[in-house]
């Protein structure tokens, strides 16, 4: 029996040195998980902010045409914007122009008050650009969809869509040439920000 006991201190002692260094025993494991599991479970969940979004914007497009289609090389305006107040919106896009409605595709910006949006046109389907007229010269009216891929300042942790409108005229189709025209657009929808 005092054999048994000698042995049996050392043992004891060596656990309790081996918790104190940090080292967890088998025991102390399950106690370490339960731990971080309540961490876990009261972690802060973000706060979204829902924003009615409106924007209006006048500028200029430039235009470069060819047999298969045109291109919206640079698309340039200012006006005003939520959160943006006055601003500034830059993109380029592009359209078949193989029918009076094409699909229209493309990216832009949108930079104001220290804060900006990077949106992209999707479902090519219903975003669209369609001439009023069969032959140029003549106006052309786009709309569609626009995705908002990311933002910067107020528009931090942004998601969601926005609709656009906007209008500009056309004097020339032939493969070749290049114009920059008036134009006027407008995009609305509810965004979503990570707070």
């Amino acid at each position: 029996m005092r054999t048994f006991k000698m042995i049996s201190a050392p043992v004891l002692v060596g656990v309790l040195t081996v918790s104190a260094m940090g080292i967890a025993p088998s025991v102390g494991a399950t106690t370490i998980h339960q731990s971080t599991t309540s961490v876990a479970a009261h972690a802060v969940k973000p706060k979204i902010v829902k924003v009615a979004f409106k924007g209006a914007y006048k500028g200029t497009i430039a235009m470069l045409w060819s047999s298969t289609g045109v291109k919206a090389t640079a698309v340039t305006g200012t006006g005003t914007a939520t959160y943006l107040g006055k601003s500034k919106l830059a993109g380029t896009g592009s359209a078949p122009a193989s029918n009076t409605c094409d699909p229209l595709t493309g990216t832009g910006t949108l930079i104001g008050a220290g804060s900006k949006l990077v949106l992209k046109i999707i479902a090519p389907s219903t975003s669209q650009a369609c001439a009023a007229g069969q032959a140029a010269p003549t106006s052309v009216s786009v709309k569609g969809i626009a995705k908002v891929l990311s933002g910067t300042g107020k528009y931090k942790g942004v998601t969601g869509t926005l609709k656009f409108t906007g209008s500009f005229s056309i004097k020339s189709t032939t493969a070749g040439s290049s114009e920059t025209d008036a134009f006027s657009a407008a995009l609305n929808g509810v965004l979503s920000i990570k707070k």
